[in-house]
């Protein structure tokens, strides 16, 4: 893994930010979320996501590899410290960007997936603008029940469109 930025952890523990060597601040979050399995019985899971504050809102973003390696050492700490849990990531469409984000983090994982599995919304669901995937360790002991649960919850919800 390439060098990465220095990673402050806030009070409640749940998120963590960086400053890049542009000045630009990242906020890298796990949120609650409850998904249901066939039974309708709650299965919660926690939710990943990241944002960014620009310094210049004129000026475009360039590449940064410290920003992709800070990501997945964030996610992998995550897996280290709970081997037996998942992590739903969701790309937000605010700005028309999703699929790009989609396809920005498809390309990381395949990097860095030591041990991982990614399992992606159904395709039906692009088409709407929703991308969405659950991540878990290929070992881990719980990984049929979050699948199955990730994909009913899109089934019950129309997400999969």
């Amino acid at each position: 893994m390439s060098a990465r930025y220095e990673i402050n952890r806030n009070e409640n523990g749940t998120s963590y930010h960086f400053i890049t060597s542009s000045g630009n601040t990242y906020i890298a979050y796990f949120t609650e979320f409850t998904m249901l399995n066939r039974n309708r019985k709650d299965v919660p899971i926690l939710s990943f996501g990241f944002s960014c504050k620009l310094t210049d809102d004129d000026e475009p973003q360039r590449y940064d590899r410290k920003i992709k390696s800070t990501i997945i050492y964030i996610i992998e700490e995550f897996f280290n410290a709970l081997p037996t849990e998942s992590i739903l990531y969701f790309c937000m469409n605010q700005d028309g960007k999703a699929k790009n984000r989609h396809l920005i983090f498809d390309k990381w994982f395949k990097e860095f997936s030591h041990g991982l599995e990614k399992h992606n919304t159904p395709e039906a669901s692009a088409k709407h603008d929703f991308y969405g995937s659950i991540l878990l360790k290929s070992a881990n002991p719980n990984k049929q029940k979050f699948i199955d649960a990730f994909y009913f919850t899109i089934d019950y919800w129309d997400l999969g469109c």
